[in-house]
């Protein structure tokens, strides 16, 4: 389209592109400043920093030696380990948006629709939420990037990338294990695929990357005793969590069908600004991209984990998100205004006023759509200071101890990120509670009909839409008759 003639320039296009980077870095700042956890393994990372010990659960297996170790060296600079790991968490996917970009310029063609592809999948609610809460698996998107990197370049040119790749994969894994072991196939059949043009390049790279993969692995099986105490530790790991949500490894029907259902509302709420961008849900054929085996290696390992193994929330499997979203972009490029209405539904999405629907009838569907957004993070952040001061209320005023936690979500506040945010006070879980007078954590709807059987009042003391605190006291005793 010539340039005199169009209201929107390639020059327009480009400071709409750069003023929508701009916008999504800054939403990314007040994040900074989060002084606590966003979930059970936030605190497990957080205790980690302090004293590594996979056997302590400091962090839970397989370890993410390389994430622990880079939040520790970055903690000096924010003062908070939270903190730490949230810069981390950003620089991750500073560097999972940029390889994406040369990787959807390469199968796209079009720098502009490259740019266009790497703002939606930024602005999509779960890249939004785990690139801005101390969590590991933001670097599932930077080693899904590298590898369909890998998987889509030209080997007879600058083959020095094949060999980055590799090494890149290979330092990856230390940050977080498992969403480069989904990547195994993909990997496996383009380096198939590139060697009989560029062997030299694979052979390097894979030794390059075999040696980074050693540097961490070694040390941290020595760490709980050797390879084979490290594989059966990780094993069982594996076994108990996946135990809970698979019906092929014991889990109930019931909680598998959550599970499925659970992911296919997460995954659609962060598709639907792509299928806006690029027009899909108006396309009458969608026509076969290009290396199309490719996409089915590089998303079908992730599938079948999230559908019939183990998935506890959105951010379970993100290497997902840049496949699904290049596979959008190339069965029909986005444009420019499709893109900007694809990405307002995102922020949409991602700040809706969630909490106030937290005390109707339907709070628990509200809540998966929630938990998944940015605006989790900000509202629980606010609610755990309040929380705070709550707490450091009771405290001094002589509130019984020990505390008890009764929130059963992974998201905090739980048994593990109350002991180590508000550390001051004691915690118990419910079956140890005490029988006198004590301070109990709820989610906002408080006890249940069976917990409020154990004692004779309940009172609530503090609450907001996400957590309260009441104070439950047995039935006083009978006095015996006065002679």
């Amino acid at each position: 389209m010539p340039e005199n003639n169009a209201f929107l320039t390639r020059s327009r296009q480009t400071y709409i592109l750069i003023a929508l980077a701009l916008l999504w870095l800054a939403l990314r700042v007040p994040h900074l400043a989060t002084r606590f956890s966003f979930n059970w393994d936030s605190s497990l990372y957080a205790r980690g920093m302090a004293e590594f010990n996979v056997l302590k659960n400091q962090p839970h297996p397989p370890g993410f030696p390389l994430w622990v170790f880079s939040a520790r060296a970055i903690e000096p600079l924010l003062g908070r380990a939270m903190r730490a790991q949230i810069l981390l968490a950003v620089l991750m996917v500073m560097l999972a948006l940029t390889v994406f970009y040369f990787l959807a310029r390469q199968v796209l063609a079009d720098n502009h629709a490259a740019a266009l592809c790497t703002l939606l999948l930024a602005y999509s609610p779960a890249i939004a939420l785990n690139s801005s809460i101390a969590a590991t698996s933001i670097v599932d998107v930077a080693s899904s990037a590298v590898a369909g990197y890998l998987a889509f370049l030209d080997p007879r040119r600058s083959q020095w990338r094949i060999v980055a790749c590799l090494l890149g994969l290979g330092i990856l894994a230390g940050f977080r294990q498992s969403g480069v072991g989904l990547l195994v196939p993909l990997v496996a059949v383009a380096l198939l695929l590139h060697l009989r043009d560029a062997w030299r390049a694979v052979a390097l790279g894979a030794l390059l990357g075999l040696i980074a993969f050693l540097a961490w692995y070694i040390p941290l099986a020595e760490s709980v005793g050797g390879l084979r105490a490290f594989s059966h530790l990780v094993n069982a790991y594996f076994l108990r969590v996946s135990g809970t949500t698979s019906i092929f490894l014991g889990g109930a029907l019931r909680r598998h069908v959550g599970m499925i259902g659970e992911n296919l509302i997460d995954y659609s709420l962060n598709l639907i600004g792509a299928f806006i961008a690029c027009g899909l849900f108006f396309r009458e054929r969608w026509k076969v991209p290009p290396g199309w085996f490719l996409y089915i290696l590089w998303i079908a390992p992730s599938l079948i984990m999230i559908l019939g193994i183990h998935s506890g929330r959105v951010g379970q499997c993100m290497q997902l998100f840049p496949p699904l979203l290049l596979l959008c972009a190339a069965i029909s490029k986005p444009r420019l205004p499709a893109a900007i209405a694809g990405i307002l539904i995102s922020l949409a999405i991602s700040y809706f006023p969630y909490g106030q629907l937290q005390f109707s009838r339907f709070w628990r569907v509200n809540y998966l759509v929630y938990r998944g957004t940015p605006r989790m993070a900000l509202d629980l952040e606010a609610s755990q200071r309040n929380l705070d001061r709550e707490l450091r209320e009771l405290q001094h005023s002589g509130a019984p101890q020990p505390f008890v936690c009764a929130r059963e979500f992974s998201d905090a506040p739980n048994i593990a990120s109350v002991q180590y945010d508000f550390s001051y006070v004691s915690w118990v879980l419910p079956d140890a509670a005490p029988k006198g007078k004590s301070i109990w954590l709820f989610n906002q709807t408080g006890p249940d009909a069976e917990t409020r059987k154990r004692y004779q009042t309940w009172r609530r003391i503090w609450g907001d839409n996400l957590v309260s605190l009441w104070e439950a006291a047995p039935s006083p005793q009978p006095q015996a008759p006065s002679p």
